[in-house]
This record gives structure tokens, sequence and C-alpha cells, in this order.
């Protein structure tokens, strides 16, 4: 691969494969308006740092605010139709950072360009869609990846460790709550949010991720589940307009079952709270117990600054140092959001250059989706 040219901020020093050019791995950014996107809140920050993956184009809605994002990050292409983004031959993976209904077509044309993907989480709107994708990229053999990013958080991956490691001994049970504002008001740009058939709502996105987030921390899906979803506040505001709106997705959802290995598990997630407790993670095992919190406010476990502890002899909660080989970032990028998205790119860079699958990808989108179905079944039942 040949590298393009670097704008400001490039981390001389940062992770990955130091300055060989060659190795650079050339991103073009599928969403990334200035005013409050997830391209630009999260994924351009995250790949200034770094030094293996490099954004050199930008596409959005209108050309103008293409170039605005463009000339503030320093990136030599913006476009207002993304499709000439994913036809640039200077571009060699293609994110997906737009809403969910358009993740499809954006996707397949990626594809079907022979581009590598890295898609945000949902992957699609329905299970059915997001099969499609994983038989396009399948098919023409590219590298894809969907955005789970709490699988690239330390915290969580130093818990992992420690609980495969047996530190607490077998795992019994686990429980995660999360409470927040995330709909309890319709902010301008999350209308969408409010209706289920967008595929983007509050089961999805924060329940998608924190689901994701437990069963790859205890090493199994759900064998067996019980849930309820259930919409309390169906008639908002809308504070754009004010304008009335219906809610059709679900602010509350409770799950509750046994994973394949046997650990009693349970989801508990609340989006009707101002501002939220935030997030609480605890595992208990035989012989101890882990404690991951995230603070007041947080919008999601993938998003946030995570605290790891662990019980002391005496039952008290005890800090526990997350270790350097953990942190797979540059010291300059060790806050969230860019953080966890910042080590996925490492990860997708690093498979594009070995020739090998990228984890979580469209396979471990697909079983998530087909989960989050079980759950509205079962709280249907």
């Amino acid at each position: 691969m040949l590298s393009a040219g670097g704008g400001p901020g490039r981390n001389s020093g940062g992770a990955g494969k130091g300055n060989d050019m060659a190795s650079v791995l050339r991103v073009g950014i599928i969403g990334a308006n200035l005013q409050g996107s997830w391209g630009v809140g999260a994924h351009l920050p995250a790949l200034a740092a770094l030094d293996t993956v490099r954004a050199v184009a930008v596409a959005t809605t209108r050309e103008e605010t293409a170039r605005a994002t463009a000339d503030a990050f320093g990136i030599p292409h913006a476009f207002g139709d993304p499709h000439a983004l994913i036809a640039h031959p200077d571009v060699d993976a293609v994110a997906v950072c737009v809403r969910v209904p358009a993740h499809r077509d954006l996707v397949l044309a990626a594809i079907a360009a022979g581009k590598h993907v890295y898609c945000e989480w949902p992957l699609a709107r329905d299970t059915a869609e997001a099969r499609d994708l994983l038989s396009a990229a399948r098919a023409a053999g590219v590298v894809h990846m969907v955005g789970l990013q709490s699988r690239s958080a330390p915290v969580l991956a130093h818990a992992r460790a420690l609980i495969a490691s047996g530190a607490i001994g077998t795992p019994r049970s686990a429980a995660l709550t999360h409470s927040s504002d995330w709909i309890s008001a319709v902010y301008p740009g999350t209308e969408y949010l409010q209706d289920r058939a967008s595929g983007a709502h509050f089961l999805s996105i924060p329940g998608g991720h924190s689901v994701d987030a437990l069963t790859w921390l205890l090493g199994g899906d759900f064998a067996r589940l019980q849930a309820v979803v259930q919409t309390g506040l169906r008639d908002l505001t809308a504070m754009a307009t004010g304008a009335p709106l219906t809610r059709t997705s679900a602010d509350q959802v409770l799950v509750a079952g046994v994973l394949e290995n046997g650990v009693v598990a349970s989801v508990r997630l609340s989006g009707a709270s101002s501002p939220g407790t935030g997030v609480w993670l605890e595992v208990s095992g035989d012989s101890g117990d882990l404690v991951i919190q995230g603070p007041p406010g947080a919008r999601g476990i993938q998003m946030t600054d995570l605290t790891l502890y662990r019980t002391s002899a005496t039952g008290e909660l005890e800090p526990v140092e997350i270790p350097a080989d953990a942190w797979r970032t540059p010291a300059t990028l060790r806050n969230n959001p860019p953080m966890n998205v910042g080590a996925a790119w490492l990860h997708f860079a690093d498979a594009v250059a070995r020739g090998t699958p990228a984890t979580p990808g469209f396979a471990e989108a697909v079983r998530l989706h087909e989960l989050l179905d079980g759950i509205e079944a079962a709280a249907r039942s």
C-alpha cells in the first residue's frame, strides 16, 4: 500500500509500525460532519494519533461540510458523494459511520469495490440485512469488522484475562446495569432513534453493546434467557422543532439467563434516567469478585472510561491497576470515545496487513443481531 500525506497532529511515536509509510492503511470515513458526528467525535481523533492507520478521505452529504472536516483534520480528500470516496484509489478501507438505515448500501458498495470495511454497530437494520452483508464480505474476501469497541477497552480486556486465569475462581454470576438519559429527551438529530424500524434504538445500540461486552467478558453467549423490553415514555417532543413525536422503540430493557458456560447473567438498562448512575458490571466467582464501573452520565460501556475493582480479603473493593500491555493506543490516546475506537483500528490494520480476519467481524455482528431478536422474542412470550 502507498500512503497519502498526513495532516497536523500526527503522532510519530505511537503504536503500530513506526513510520514505515508503505505499511499505513489508508481509510475513508463516510459520515464525518463536524457537527456532532461519531466519525468526528471518535474515529478521526483516533486515527490522528496512530501510525499504522491514516484518514485520507471523508464524505458527508454535502461537499462543503466534508471539506470543513478535511481541513480541520488535515485530510487530503473530501466528498459530497460517498460512492466517490469508495471509488478513490487512495482509499484502502472504508469506515461506514452514518445512520443505520444507510449501512447496507454503503457496505455493499465498498465490498463491490474491493475495499476493506469497518462498519459501525448496529451492522444493519435487521438480521436479514446483516446476513447479506456477511455473505457479500466473505465472497469478496475483504477484511471486515463491526464497531463493537467494548472489546478493545483496556479495562475489559484485563478483566477478561483475570477471569480466564482463574483470579476469581470459577465465575458463577454476572450483572451489568446501565442507566442514562440516552433517550429520555429527543435532542436535535436523534429523532430517528425513537423509531424501532430504523434499526438504531435503545435495545440495538446501548443494549447491543452491553450484551456484547458482558458475553465477551465471560466467554459465552446466552444459552437461555428471559426478557422484558418496554417503552415507558411514548409521547415525546422533539427539542429541535417542538413537534410531538411517538416513540416506538424501548426505553427499558431487562435480560436474565444462563450463559453457555453456566454463568448466571443479567443486563438491566434504563434509558429514561437523568443523568443516570452510569455503568456497573459485577462478576462473582467462587473465590472473589470483580467490579467494573463507569461514571454517572456515561452513555454506554463502549464509549466511557472505566475503572476496575477487585474484592479484598475483607470484602472491600480495591482498585486494580491495568498493566501496560493492555493499553494498545499511544499515551496521547487514553480517553474515550476515541481510545477504544483507536485500539479497534490498530487491530483492523494489523488484520489487513497479515491477511487474517478481524474480530469482531460481521459474523459476530450477525450473532449479536440474532441474540437481540431472541431478547425481543422472549419479551413477547
